[in-house]
């Protein structure tokens, strides 16, 4: 790609030498690079600082990590600097604030001054805590892009929802140039020059970085007792100093604990220790010096390894602990993997490799041809046009009139709280007053959860989380006690504790299957929640296979929560009959694109699920059969013209003339709106297509006044929501569907970075995850009381290509 002849400025955000840290050196590095990639990038760097270290002109300003206010006042020296694009490196434990919140104040504050940010994800993990989620989730909703170094980091942090598909661009880690050849000797400093020459003719083994426990240095060393049995002359070099926090915190302990190791196996002449930070030369002159690299790291999840990076791009083949990068980068060959902690595992693999010279000159051609793709020019290259394609489009957005994106409702959980008790959720109202004679149902219940879980996933106040986190122990604790051994639920209970039908399968075990796999697939969700719903899901879900006997949207609403929950063998069946019911009835009447000969309610739930489901089994051919579903479906009910009419309770029926459909179909309900919405949403994510995310913004303002009538659904004085839309307005009831439904739609945008609330929160403090609970015994027959008395009852894809959000944000 070639770059315009203007000059940009990038101005990145992270920890820079002298600091002594592995992302200090990666954003020295990085910055060095685009130096020699690009004359069209001037780059200018933020330092997080925690110890008034004296930096270079590059310093534009420094950041003390703890001060909250100093990030906001960053952001104005970077508009002050004329920066055009800013990108974070983010790292757990550099920033301030819970969970590194006091970043979100960098990233509002740049978005107010009309800075597009990119972030870079150099930890991703598999189960963030909830405030964890909540801080990350909310710094990628608004980021430009979002890179990460590998296809496995990717996928982590689409199917952990902290970061939307669209997104996501996987960036691979640079080593520098130097590592490609080794210096000449005689620049390198004496002690090492001596160590070199010790080690010379003998097969050496190197570890490097900042030391810690982490680092799992200790395994290596126990491992190399064994390898020395039959190897007696190996080497194993171990450079770096002390990480500095652990240094402050701990002092020398480890070192001091790995040398006494070493005494006690008697490997003093095979260990060697260098206590520095090395200079690029010097590590190059070690690597290139050594037979293997070994990194016996202690965390699996660990997505990112300068070092061994640097190891590849000298060449040097490895032995690992298999965390996330080192299976990523070493699966095609250049080195081996052992379980974590086996220490008898690295040994064995350490041994087999010096034993046979031409499995080591496999491995070690392998890191050679990565060394090829890993310099930090050729990376920095790709990332010079990330940055500017990001600067052209917020250029190009900035031209457009009526780009930037209407703020969403404040969000006002205000009436859900008066519909809620400590049983459930009531399920209609009279007007705006809940009418207790209704009773709870299952169904009602499912669609709290869903919600509950997406708010703590999007991250809210201190008050809206305590209630979604006690809405979902309710939740848990009705669908639990909903359920019978028999695999069916009871659906409708009384306000007197009382169930009022048999167990039986239905669209609420669907909706129940749907909860439950957004509970498990969200790790916003605490533990002591998670665990029961997946422990009920192991009930359900191989249940489901009998769904679509029933009812089809049974069988989608199913499909949405174990496509959620990542169970591809309980999926399968269900994706293949949705498939196969919307290929029988389009070859019918191919004017009639559809699953069923009928439009009934919630229509957009089929081709949604059918989506989620091709996408979860990587079937991109049901993928694009879901979505040519959905369009047809968008042109039915007049979305693609700007506005949503839904189909009427009269419902719309193949071979009936359309023009029965527009004359009065009977009421429009809110959960066809907020299907229409969120399935329009998944689509976008699945496939980049930036007209269907302007799709989905305009189908959820059907619920603000975009629709046959003008009248706006939502309430916002108390964020109720009206059961139904007729011919001449509102129904005046505000029950808890069409309420929930309403925040199921609105939730899917937030989720997907598709709107934004008025005011951003920060992640707040989490709720306590270890109130006490009871147990009750499933009711098993109509008419067994559950009672007011026991409200204490309780339960024990294919990653979507890079996106662009362009032309997305006139939404609303």
């Amino acid at each position: 790609m070639s770059h315009p002849a203007a000059t940009y400025r990038l101005g990145i955000v992270s920890t820079y030498l002298p600091r002594q840290c592995g992302l200090a050196t990666y954003t020295a590095d990085l910055r060095e690079a685009l130096g020699v990639a690009t004359d069209d990038l001037e780059t200018v760097v933020v330092a997080i600082d925690r110890d008034g270290l004296t930096y270079g002109d590059e310093v534009v300003a420094t950041i003390n990590q703890d001060r909250i206010e100093d990030y906001s006042a960053a952001a104005r020296v970077l508009r002050e600097a004329g920066v055009h694009v800013v990108l974070i490196q983010h790292e757990y434990g550099i920033f301030g604030g819970p969970a590194g919140s006091h970043l979100l104040e960098l990233t509002r504050a740049l978005n107010a001054c009309g800075i597009p940010y990119l972030l870079t994800l150099h930890t991703v993990l598999p189960r963030p805590s909830p405030e964890q989620a909540a801080t990350l989730r909310a710094l990628c909703a608004r980021a430009a892009r979002v890179t990460v170094f590998t296809e496995t980091a990717r996928r982590v942090a689409i199917r952990t929802g902290v970061a939307a598909g669209h997104q996501l661009v996987v960036v691979p880690h640079g080593a520098p140039e130097a590592m490609r050849r080794p210096p000449e000797t005689s620049t390198l400093r004496p002690e090492l020059r001596d160590l070199l020459d010790a080690v010379w003719g003998k097969p050496t083994l190197t570890t490097f970085g900042l030391l810690g426990k982490g680092k799992g240095i200790d395994i290596a060393i126990d491992a190399l007792a064994e390898v020395v049995k039959k190897h007696p002359d190996v080497q194993y070099i171990v450079a770096g100093t002390t990480h500095p926090e652990i240094k402050r915190q701990e002092g020398e302990a480890y070192r001091e604990g790995l040398q006494t190791q070493v005494q006690q196996l008697g490997l003093a002449g095979n260990v060697h220790f260098v206590d520095a930070f090395l200079g690029l030369d010097e590590l190059s002159a070690i690597l290139h010096a050594s037979t293997l690299f070994v990194t016996p790291y202690r965390q699996p999840e660990q997505i990112c390894s300068g070092a061994l990076t640097f190891a590849l791009g000298a060449g040097l083949p490895a032995v690992s602990t298999a965390y996330s990068y080192a299976e990523d980068m070493l699966a095609g060959g250049a080195g081996r993997v052992v379980p974590i902690g086996d220490g008898g595992a690295l040994a064995a693999e350490i041994i087999d490799l010096l034993d046979d010279p031409r499995a080591l000159a496999a491995a070690k051609a392998v890191a050679e041809a990565c060394a090829s793709w890993l310099p930090w020019p050729a990376v920095a290259a790709r990332e010079a046009d990330l940055f500017i394609d990001v600067v052209r489009q917020a250029e190009a957005a900035s031209s457009r009139p009526g780009h930037a994106t209407a703020a969403a409702p404040v969000l006002n959980l205000d009436h859900l709280d008066r519909l809620t008790d400590e049983i459930g959720i009531i399920q209609f109202s009279r007007g705006p007053n809940p009418d207790l004679s209704s009773g709870y149902c299952v169904d009602d219940v499912a669609r709290l959860a869903i919600v509950a879980g997406d708010l703590l996933a999007v991250g809210t106040d201190a008050r809206q989380t305590a209630l979604a986190t006690r809405w979902l122990r309710q939740s848990m604790r009705f669908l639990t006690a909903a359920y019978d051994p028999s695999g069916a639920m009871h659906n409708v209970l009384s306000y007197g504790g009382t169930w009022q039908d048999w167990p039986y399968m239905g669209d609420h075990v669907g909706r129940t299957v749907w909860a439950l796999g957004v509970l498990v697939g969200t790790p916003a969700v605490p533990d002591d929640i998670r665990r029961p719903a997946a422990a009920l899901l192991d009930e359900l879900g191989p249940r489901t296979e009998a769904l679509p006997g029933l009812s089809l949207r049974s069988a989608a609403y199913a499909l949405i929560g174990l496509a959620r929950a990542g169970r591809v063998e309980q999926a399968a069946p269900l994706l293949a009959r949705l498939d196969e019911a919307l290929v029988e009835t389009s070859a019918v009447d191919p004017a009639w694109r559809w699953f069923e000969p009928e439009l009934t309610y919630d229509n957009a739930r089929l081709p949604q699920a059918m989506l989620l489901g091709a996408a979860l089994l990587e079937d991109d051919a049901a993928a694009a059969r879901a979505i040519a579903a959905l369009d047809w479906y968008v042109q039915h009910v007049g979305l693609a013209d700007g506005t949503l009419r839904c189909v009427g309770n009269h419902w719309h029926r193949r071979g009936e003339p359309p023009a029965l459909w527009l004359a009065d179909d009977g009421d429009e309900q809110p959960i066809d709106a907020a299907a229409i919405t969120e399935a329009l949403v998944d689509a976008w994510q699945h496939t980049a297509e930036p007209h269907l995310a302007r799709l989905a913004g305009w189908g959820f303002t059907w619920f603000l006044g975009r629709n046959r009538v003008g009248a706006r659904l939502y309430v916002d004085a108390t964020g109720a929501c009206h059961d139904g839309l007729s011919a001449t307005g509102p129904n005046g009831n505000q029950g808890a569907e069409s309420t929930l439904a309403y925040y199921q739609a609105l939730l899917s945008l937030l989720r997907a970075g598709l709107a934004a609330l008025p005011h951003p929160v920060a992640a707040t403090t989490p709720v306590p995850t270890s109130l006490p609970v009871a147990t009750l015994s499933k009711p098993t027959n109509k008419g067994r009381v559950v009672g007011r008395a026991s409200a204490g009852f309780s339960a024990t894809a294919k990653p979507p290509r890079l996106r662009t959000t362009e032309d997305h944000s006139d939404a609303f």
